[in-house]
């Protein structure tokens, strides 16, 4: 019995299945655009303005840490919950497509980030390069593993439930950055913990394949 599935393996299906992965491609980088650049930005950077805010962040900076970390979290996470759910139907997809909407993500990150302080980059010596490139590269895994738990949440009909562990997920990993701080970490001890949940997240994904392989087996 042959499933919809198959058709994918028939040399006249290939360009749409290409033109299928480049949309969820720039949908991942969409999604971090609006959730974060059109967004988050702009209403923290109001918030920062706020002088009763500023007061308060002073008074608590784990706390407002924690917070502002979380906030992060809640909005990237509810993007791609949003993004999937309206724009890239049926709810049971294939396991490349949260893999490729979580890399337009985090290259899309990558790329603001590195754009916004290019000019300490080119001052830097090439050894220095090394440490922001593999942090960078840790996030893009993140962000891949981050879409994996989000879109298990569709695969499972437990939509909910996924999408609140991706958020507190997202939220206690940047939260790790004020954590740290106060607990004085060096640089390479945060990089260390962060490479070590990283890799955590990666045997998550490896074993989330057989949601998607059964609904392959299904068909």
């Amino acid at each position: 019995m042959l499933s919809q599935n198959s058709e994918i393996l028939k040399p006249n299906s290939t360009p749409r299945f290409s033109w299928r992965v480049i949309l969820v491609f720039f949908l991942g980088v969409l999604c971090f655009l609006l959730t974060q650049i059109f967004t988050r930005v702009p209403l923290l950077t109001l918030l920062q303005k706020q002088t009763g805010f500023m007061l308060w962040a002073m008074s608590y900076p784990l706390l407002s840490g924690v917070l502002v970390a979380m906030s992060a979290g809640v909005f990237e996470e509810s993007g791609r919950f949003a993004f999937k759910a309206l724009a890239l139907k049926p709810a049971r997809s294939p396991f490349w497509e949260p893999l490729v909407f979580g890399l337009g993500h985090g290259l899309c990150e990558a790329v603001w980030l590195f754009s916004s302080i290019w000019g300490m980059v080119c001052m830097l010596e090439p050894s220095q390069i090394i440490l922001p490139v593999v942090e960078k590269l840790l996030a893009i895994g993140m962000h891949i593993g981050f879409s994996v738990m989000v879109w298990n949440g569709f695969q499972l009909n437990q939509r909910l439930r996924y999408l609140l562990l991706a958020i507190l997920a997202h939220g206690l990993v940047d939260s790790l950055i004020p954590l740290t701080g106060m607990l004085g970490w060096g640089v390479m001890q945060i990089e260390g913990l962060l490479a070590g949940l990283t890799v955590l997240l990666m045997i998550y994904v490896f074993f989330s394949r057989r949601y998607y392989q059964n609904e392959v087996s299904d068909g």
